[in-house]
């Protein structure tokens, strides 16, 4: 016999699964390692775009992979506006800090243009540990702070070491360090919840 499902107990066994199934872990390190190797390449031009490469990842992860183990109820409206705070948080966030960077040069102030690089990561920090507020998952704000010290430090190294770009190196090694932990979750989860064969 089938047992009755909780509805509320599934609501919050999709919420957990947000974070759970690692796909917002890969989607994260993606778009940092991205933005490295893009750089790297010398194609700045396609950083702008490359945040699409990431969602596709996270979206697609969640239709054949999450999908196909916990059912496809939509999640409710408290996640769903969760979600729709977080990005509205970040998008409100960049225009701040763009319409300071245009006040900050109109005013003939130095700091930001001296350091780019590290604001961007101040920025990227405070985003990605939103998203762990988002989801309830402490390993966010683990990965806020290494995005923020790779790209400061990098950018404090890059007139003391000639070799190579300390930055890129910086920037790539923590979106590798990022997709390697959400490899993990994710293998996890998979192991965990394996696909619910219908009828039998």
């Amino acid at each position: 016999m089938t047992e009755k499902i909780n509805l509320s107990e599934y609501k919050r066994q999709i919420y957990l699964f947000y974070s759970e199934d690692g796909l917002a872990d890969l989607a994260v390190g993606l778009m940092i390692f991205g933005f490295g190797i893009l750089l790297l390449v010398e194609m700045p031009a396609l950083v702008g775009i490359s945040g699409l490469l990431p969602f596709l990842v996270w979206y697609l992860g969640k239709q054949t992979l999450v999908a196909p183990r916990v059912g496809s109820i939509q999640p409710g409206d408290e996640i769903r506006k969760r979600f729709l705070g977080f990005f509205i948080n970040l998008l409100v966030l960049g225009i701040g800090v763009f319409f300071f960077y245009l006040v900050n040069l109109q005013a003939g102030r130095k700091f930001l243009t001296s350091h780019p690089m590290a604001l961007l990561g101040l920025v990227l920090g405070i985003a990605i540990s939103s998203l762990g507020v988002i989801l309830k998952t402490n390993r966010f704000y683990f990965y806020s702070l290494l995005v923020f010290l790779a790209m400061a430090a990098g950018e404090y190294l890059g007139p003391r070491i000639t070799t190579y770009d300390p930055y890129l190196a910086a920037v790539i090694c923590a979106g590798l360090v990022i997709m390697i932990v959400g490899t993990f979750v994710l293998a996890r989860f998979l192991r965990k919840y394996p696909v619910q064969k219908m009828g039998g």
